[in-house]
C-alpha cells in the first residue's frame, strides 16, 4: 500500500513524499512537487514489487538497494569489466558512490541528479559534467535489465545534460610545434614519442597507450590502431620523425615490454600518467589553451596542407561519420583557396 505525506520546504514551496509499502521488501520512499505525480510513481511501483514477489528467484532487497550497490554490482558484471573505457567507467562512477552511496536508487530522482550536477560542475567543463551523469546512466540502464531497477524507473527524461559548445578546432603554430617538441626531447624519449607519433598518425589518446610493440613495421613505416570505440582497426602511416622517435624509444626504455608506452617499471601508462608528463610539457613550452586532444587536429591540418580531402582526413583519424570530419572542412577550403 501507499501512504503520502505533504511537507513545506524552507523556500516556502511544498513537496509530496510517496511511501510504498509492500510484504516482503523494505519501504521505498520518494518525494515529488505534486501528489497526482507521487501517486502515479507509488501505483506503478507497488505493481512492480509485486511482480518481483510473485517470482521465486526475486530478490527481497530491490527497494533498499542504494546507489553503491547498483554500482557495485554493475562494476563486476562481466560485460562490464570487458568494455575499453572501464577504467574511466569506474573512476567516473566512483564519484557518485562516495557522494551518493548510501542514497536508495528508487529515491534518486530528477532533483537529486540535478543537486549532483552542479556538485559536478565546480569549475568542470560541459562536456566532463556529461561524463559523469553518462556513467550514472549506464549504471541506472544495466540496473534495469537487470531486474535491479524497476522498468517505470527509466532514467529521467527531463534536461539534465548540460549543452556543449561547439567542436573548435585549436592547432599548433609552427613555433608552438618548435617549443613543444624541444620541450618534450628535454623532459624524456617517453613523452617526445608520444607527442611524435600523435601529430603524426592523429590517433586518440586511448589508442596511443594501447599500441604494442608488435603493431608497428617501423621498416615500411606503418602502425596498427585498435580504435578507441569500435573492435575495428585501421593501418596509418608513420612519418619519418615518429619512427625515429620510437626507435629512440625503445633503445632507452624498459626492454622486454608488450606495451611500447610504459611506466618505468614497465607496466601499460594510462590516461593520467601521460596528462602529468603532457602538463609539464605545456608548462615548459609556455601553451596555452592547449589539449592533448588537439594535437589531432594538428594531424588534420597538416594533411590538409599536403592535399588531403576530407574524405582523407576523416580515413586517417578514424571517424565514424563524415559529419564529424566537416569540422575540418575550412583547412581544406583554405587550401584550396590559396592555391588559386
Amino acid at each position: 500500500m501507499a501512504t503520502y505525506q505533504k511537507r513545506k520546504k524552507r523556500d516556502g514551496s511544498t513537496s509530496v513524499i510517496a511511501w510504498v509499502r509492500i510484504k516482503g521488501f523494505r519501504t521505498a520512499s520518494r518525494a515529488f512537487p505534486t501528489k497526482p505525480h507521487a501517486r502515479r510513481w507509488a501505483r506503478a511501483l507497488e505493481g512492480e514489487l509485486r511482480r518481483q514477489r510473485d517470482h521465486a528467484d526475486a530478490r527481497k532487497d530491490l527497494a533498499a538497494l542504494t546507489v553503491r550497490g547498483l554500482i557495485e554490482e554493475f562494476l563486476a558484471d562481466p560485460q562490464t569489466r570487458r568494455l575499453k573505457y572501464q577504467p574511466d567507467l569506474r573512476r567516473l562512477l566512483a564519484w557518485w558512490a562516495n557522494r551518493y552511496g548510501s542514497e536508495k536508487v528508487l529515491n534518486l530522482g530528477v532533483p537529486k541528479l540535478r543537486e549532483a550536477r552542479e556538485l559536478v560542475r565546480n569549475g568542470r567543463a560541459a562536456a566532463t559534467v556529461n561524463r559523469y551523469l553518462a556513467a550514472l546512466r549506464s549504471c541506472w540502464n544495466w540496473g534495469r535489465a537487470a531486474g535491479l531497477v524497476p522498468h517505470e524507473n527509466s532514467w529521467p527524461r527531463r534536461r539534465l545534460f548540460l549543452t556543449e559548445p561547439r567542436g573548435r578546432v585549436r592547432f599548433l603554430s609552427d613555433e608552438e610545434l618548435s617549443a613543444t617538441l624541444a620541450a618534450a626531447q628535454k623532459m624524456s624519449p617517453w613523452i617526445h614519442a608520444a607527442i611524435v607519433v600523435s601529430v603524426a598518425t592523429g590517433v586518440r589518446m586511448g589508442e596511443l597507450l594501447r599500441v604494442q610493440w608488435r603493431d608497428l613495421d617501423l621498416e615500411k613505416l606503418t602502425l596498427t590502431v585498435h580504435a578507441s570505440r569500435t573492435d575495428k582497426r585501421r593501418l596509418v602511416h608513420l612519418n619519418e620523425p615518429a619512427a625515429a622517435a620510437l626507435k629512440n624509444l625503445r633503445r632507452t626504455g624498459p626492454v622486454d615490454t608488450r606495451w611500447v608506452f610504459v611506466t618505468e617499471t614497465g607496466a601499460q601508462a594510462d590516461k593520467f600518467y601521460l596528462s602529468y608528463r603532457w602538463r609539464q610539457v605545456r608548462e615548459a613550452a609556455g601553451l596555452r589553451d592547449f589539449r592533448w586532444h588537439d594535437l589531432r587536429h594538428c594531424t588534420a591540418s597538416y594533411l590538409a596542407q599536403d592535399g588531403a580531402t576530407l574524405a582523407e582526413i576523416g580515413s586517417v583519424l578514424g571517424h565514424s561519420t563524415p559529419s564529424v570530419t566537416a569540422r575540418y572542412a575550412h583547412l581544406v577550403a583554405g587550401r584550396s583557396d590559396e592555391g588559386r
